[in-house]
């Protein structure tokens, strides 16, 4: 009998930072990952991400009024999140727990 272990997005979201918090990061990167991950790990906080149409990666922190762009495009948000998912031994799960919160990113209207 094949049993299916059913996690809810909160528990998967729980396990994504403990497997990713003590990973070694850039603090730009860390940032991003903390507010996927509805978490506070950086001074200061990225509170709002959005995509560009032309799929550049923008955000803006606490205290902040406009966004500013970051070097990684939306593509390379996401090659990030598959590097540090091997190094941080994130589940299938985990991953595309990541990859739904990209893809919940608001576009630049």
């Amino acid at each position: 009998m094949i049993q299916s272990r059913f996690r809810f997005p909160e528990h998967i979201r729980r396990d994504c930072v403990r497997k990713l918090q003590p990973i070694e990061k850039s603090g730009t990167f860390t940032a991003i990952l903390a507010n996927l991950l509805n978490e506070d790990w950086t001074t200061p906080n990225i509170r709002e991400l959005r995509i560009t149409r032309d799929h550049g990666l923008l955000g803006r922190s606490v205290g902040e009024v406009g966004f500013k762009a970051f070097r990684c495009a939306e593509a390379g948000l996401i090659r990030n999140i598959h590097g540090v998912a091997t190094v941080a031994g994130l589940d299938g799960d985990e991953v595309s727990y990541l990859l739904g919160e990209v893809e919940k990113i608001k576009p630049m209207t």
